[in-house]
């Protein structure tokens, strides 16, 4: 059987959405999370759902915004969760 986690720690836009996807699990609901960080409902569903989504700088920045985190700290701690990453 071949591992294929590997392969997927490679696609930034899986590890982008897995990380703001904990942030969602954490929220009251898909609504909540939306409204609380100035995106629509559909695109927290589609961060959920569509494993490879590519996110909108812009709608990442409203989340980054809305917890109060710059982009370039945001991306610090995708790569220190997943050390694989790096050059």
């Amino acid at each position: 059987m071949i591992d294929i986690f590997p392969l997927l720690c490679m696609n930034i836009n899986f590890l982008i959405s897995n990380a703001i996807s904990e942030w969602i699990k954490d929220a009251k609901s898909n609504r909540d999370f939306g409204l609380n960080h100035d995106i629509d409902e559909k695109i927290v569903r589609r961060i959920l759902d569509e494993k490879e989504y590519r996110i909108p700088v812009e709608t990442l920045k409203k989340i980054c915004d809305a917890r109060q985190i710059k982009l370039s700290d945001f991306f610090k701690r995708v790569e220190e969760k997943y050390p694989d990453l790096k050059p």
